[in-house]
């Protein structure tokens, strides 16, 4: 069970998603091993699982244009020339509050997953 109450960023939630369905085991801590860790890339996970998200609307402002202009903005340090700029649009559209905010990032990136079972709960 993730609770939207100990993470304020990104980065913490990579940490709660390491304590809570891991216990504590190295996974990654980015998107890309997130989506390889729901997919049983790493055998960690079982076949088919329940995530639940308490305190998902705590969550949906924590991780919301803040963070995402936040975290788009490290992105753009280290991004290759081919992704630089739909990384600055992006940036341009959460500066102006639009587009996908982190917290859409995640529960698109669970959601795809149809051995997991995302339960938003607030």
């Amino acid at each position: 069970m993730l609770d939207g109450r100990r993470f304020n960023t990104l980065e913490e939630f990579y940490a709660e998603i390491g304590r809570v369905l891991v216990n504590g085991d190295p996974w990654g801590d980015n998107l890309q091993a997130l989506d390889n860790l729901l997919d049983g890339g790493f055998r960690l996970m079982p076949d088919e699982f329940r995530v639940v998200w308490r305190h998902a609307e705590r969550s949906r402002t924590q991780l919301g244009y803040s963070e995402t202009v936040r975290q788009l903005t490290l992105q753009l340090r280290d991004c290759p020339p081919t992704s630089l700029i739909k990384t600055a649009w992006a940036l341009r559209a959460a500066l102006q509050g639009k587009g996908a905010t982190v917290f859409d990032w995640l529960v698109a990136l669970i959601s795809k997953h149809q051995n997991v079972e995302l339960i938003l709960e607030e």
